[in-house]
């Protein structure tokens, strides 16, 4: 891998934001980042301690977004517009379901909020059918597995609107819980509050116990209830138009039934069962949470969540992820026969991603997980799935990556999965855009995926 190119000593731009104004042309738009990207050096170690700083409320997050040179507002005010997009139009573009709800966790960290798509089993996804009943066991509708979600975009866009395909199918297949992120980004927050959120959701699911574990499972249960209501009002319609059409043998009517079986809240997720699925950025996420990190890899310990006496497997579901964030993404090196970028997209990114991440904090290795040490610091039940496409101009970092994982003897809890012809990003395109083949890969990435996961679950490796 190229190594990152140094940072040189010109200053940034002092040019008040309000007398700022878009790039003109493309020289000006490579002006504009070749200034971000020169911030003066700073301890790469040294991230925020007090998480009270960097909670954000709506009216300050306005404040925040424009103290920033106009040339880096308007374009996150551009990428973030998808993120406007209503949850119901995924009752059209995820017509499969199960449809989720959202719902926002407070952080123990101080006032901030952490919202949250969340999807959840279907009543016709947990029943027991025979020949004349039909029921749900508290078996069923206790100790359900755990997903919990990460969508790409930089750390400065995306949306879990995007993630809905995927986490909609790990929700019927696993028949789980699927928490969706929407995490903290640039150009408002700063490194590391991302890294922050997940880890606030993660112990969340971990610890019952908590204020937020106790109000996460409340509201997955309240939800869950809310659908068995629903689906049994819709099956007492059924039956008795059955009656009426005196279908022979109709159902039992005493046997559907109305309510969920009463479990309690703090039994209806399993701890033993919990995967993390990111997805390019995201996936930089899913790898910081199986990780470990103490000296002398980092000044200051940075635990996992996940303690080191956890005995489940924890599958780490990295598609395509972000692993080395010391390059922008102009200065990444391109797979042969990669279709060119665009470069006013390329040139967007390259401004966006250092008002998350400031460029003097990049060999962080929370904030370029590739780099912590896979031998001391990658959690010693962590079993990690690699998705990779061809086309990425990440793949350089994965490949790097992957040799060092096995270098450190960590080898055989990683499986490396290729996919030819493939671009960045193609599995949470909307299948229409796609073509016979993405639509082939796509579903055998994510056919992979619940594969493994399962396998991690139920065997021994």
């Amino acid at each position: 891998m190229t190594s990152s190119s140094k940072t040189g000593q010109q200053q940034p731009d002092q040019t008040p934001p309000e007398q700022q104004q878009p790039p003109a042309s493309e020289d000006a738009l490579i002006a504009a980042i070749k200034a971000a990207s020169n911030a003066p050096s700073t301890d790469p170690a040294h991230v925020p301690v007090d998480p009270s700083s960097t909670t954000t409320s709506a009216s300050s997050a306005l404040r925040t977004l424009f103290t920033h040179p106009f040339g880096v507002s308007w374009r996150a005010t551009l990428v973030k517009a998808p993120r406007l997009v209503p949850l119901e139009v995924l009752r059209y573009t995820c017509p499969e379901g199960p449809f989720p709800f959202k719902w926002s966790l407070k952080s123990p960290r101080g006032k901030h909020e952490i919202p949250l798509v969340i999807w959840v089993p279907r009543p016709e996804d947990l029943l027991i059918k025979g020949d004349d009943v039909v029921g749900i066991s508290e078996a069923v509708v206790s100790k359900l597995p755990v997903v919990i979600d990460f969508h790409g975009g930089g750390f400065v866009l995306g949306s879990c609107l995007e993630q809905a395909p995927s986490c909609a199918q790990f929700c019927r297949e696993f028949s789980a819980v699927v928490i969706s992120v929407d995490y903290r980004m640039g150009p408002i927050d700063k490194f590391p509050t991302a890294i922050w959120d997940g880890e606030d959701v993660l112990k969340a699911v971990l610890d019952a116990e908590s204020h937020a574990g106790r109000a996460l499972r409340e509201a997955v249960k309240t939800r869950m209830e809310e659908g068995w209501q629903k689906w049994a009002k819709v099956q007492d319609k059924k039956e008795k138009k059955d009656e009426k059409a005196k279908r022979p043998n109709p159902p039992s009517r005493s046997s559907t039934i109305s309510t969920l079986p009463t479990v309690q809240a703090s039994d209806i997720l399993d701890p033993s069962r919990i995967a993390i699925s990111g997805f390019s950025s995201g996936g930089n996420l899913a790898l910081n949470l199986g990780l470990d990190i103490k000296q002398p890899d980092l000044r200051d310990p940075w635990p996992s969540m996940f303690p080191p006496e956890h005995q489940f497997r924890i599958p780490l579901l990295l598609f395509y992820p972000s692993l080395d964030a010391r390059q922008l993404p102009s200065q990444r090196n391109r797979p042969a026969n990669m279709p060119p970028s665009s470069p006013f997209w390329t040139a967007v990114d390259d401004i966006l991603l250092p008002s998350y991440l400031p460029r003097q904090q990049t060999e962080h290795p929370r904030a370029s997980p590739g780099l912590a040490n896979a031998g001391r610091s990658l959690h010693p039940k962590a079993k990690v799935l690699l998705v990779l496409p061809e086309f990425d101009n990440l793949a350089e970092q994965a490949e790097t990556w992957v040799k060092h994982v096995y270098d450190a003897g960590r080898g055989s809890d990683l499986e490396v999965v290729k996919f030819a012809g493939m671009k960045h990003g193609w599995t949470q395109f909307p299948v229409s855009w796609l073509s016979e083949a993405e639509r082939t890969a796509r579903a055998a990435a994510f056919r992979r995926a619940i594969d493994f996961v399962r396998e991690a679950w139920t065997k021994d490796f």
